[in-house]
């Protein structure tokens, strides 16, 4: 490729010219690379807009390299494509990539322009050309990473906005979470696992809940810690500290039923121990139905309480740690087992249960209530 007569090497303003005009080689060659390298190919975008992007990109950057006045209509050319790219859900990774196929087609355009004995030109311009690519790259993912940014906070204000509907619903919680669904991402009809971890007083802020649904759980701070709901299988719990106190909740059928299970997990939460981690409703169970009960018929139980009160303290405590290893199963000899000791004295025991408390705990009714009056936790105090 040469200029009509001229002889020796071509001129670098020469070679430029002929750069411009091969704009349609570049874009060829452009598109052929791509597809070599497999970018783009799940069709996310379609083929004319690569075409496009290509003649606009190869146009901007020959005029750059020229010196020449930029066209209005390629100016801001940069911001669109990464603003564009990120609406379409490209990866950052992919979008490099392509963007950096253009000084090597660039490049390749310049040699076939400068022909034989080019090298010499080439070299002393190859910085300028470098640099104008670089410069468009950067302008290209500035624009990319700040839009994505600003779609992923738009995403999670509104996957919050949505949360707090939810959270707030009571009895339109069926209806609300089939609008809301959608927006948190979530199947109607679901099985959740919600979690509440109470973290402690010097730790509740912010961050604590931002930090948490990192992986895609939805979070909710309250004064007293975080909810947690995410869908097993498809989420990854997240790794709690080490001294993180909680509840959690699994097989919450139903976004609906979401709001309820966490508002049992605050509740399940303070009767976890310390250092306890998260605790199930097996866990607590019978501490919950304690004071449940307690608080809605006043005086429940009250008497065979204050007789096992009454006792020294050593007896007490072999009588409610039978009854504790005899519920577990119902058995004397398992029981005896666990106990460590003959299955007569299990049996004299649970005799002299009967006898303090007036409950015979070979009895499923009564010795379900025994569980419950002398559950052995206590809730913690609300902050």
């Amino acid at each position: 490729m040469t200029d009509p007569g001229q002889e020796g090497p071509r001129s670098w303003p020469g070679m430029l010219e002929l750069l411009a005009r091969d704009r349609d080689g570049l874009v060829e060659d452009f598109l052929e690379r791509l597809r070599a390298m497999g970018r783009y190919d799940d069709g996310v975008i379609p083929a004319d807009d690569l075409r496009q992007t290509a003649v606009d990109t190869f146009d901007l950057l020959t005029h750059r390299i020229a010196g020449l006045p930029v066209p209005e209509r390629l100016r801001d050319l940069s911001t669109r494509l990464g603003v564009r790219r990120a609406r379409q859900g490209v990866a950052r990774e992919d979008l490099l990539e392509a963007v950096r196929l253009d000084f090597r087609v660039l490049w390749a355009g310049l040699v076939r322009a400068g022909g034989a004995d080019s090298a010499p030109t080439l070299v002393l311009h190859v910085e300028e050309v470098l640099e104008t690519v670089e410069q468009y790259i950067s302008d290209v993912q500035a624009a990319f990473l700040e839009e994505r940014a600003s779609l992923e906070h738009d995403s999670r204000a509104a996957a919050t906005r949505a949360f707090a509907r939810l959270l707030s619903a009571g009895e339109r919680a069926p209806q609300v979470a089939v609008e809301v669904a959608p927006v948190l991402g979530l199947p109607l009809d679901g099985v959740f696992e919600v979690s509440f971890v109470r973290l402690p007083p010097e730790r509740v802020h912010r961050t604590d809940a931002l930090d948490l649904s990192r992986n895609g759980c939805l979070a909710w701070e309250f004064d007293d810690g975080v909810a947690l709901v995410l869908e097993p299988g498809r989420v990854r719990r997240p790794v709690l500290p080490a001294d993180t106190t909680g509840a959690t909740i699994t097989g919450t059928r139903g976004l609906a039923e979401v709001p309820a299970a966490v508002e049992a997990t605050r509740v399940m939460a303070r009767y976890a121990r310390r250092n306890e981690g998260m605790v199930r409703q097996e866990d607590v169970w019978t501490a919950l139905a304690r004071d449940q009960v307690g608080a809605l018929l006043p005086g429940f139980g009250r008497e065979p309480v204050e007789r096992m009160a009454a006792l020294e303290p050593d007896a007490r405590a072999r009588l409610l740690e039978t009854l504790a290893h005899y519920t577990a199963t119902g058995s004397v000899k398992a029981a005896a087992a666990s106990l460590y000791c003959h299955r007569n004295t299990v049996v004299n025991r649970l005799q002299t249960f009967r006898e303090v408390t007036g409950l015979d705990l070979t009895v499923p009714s009564q010795a379900a209530r025994a569980l419950v009056l002398f559950a052995d936790r206590r809730a913690a105090p609300e902050r």
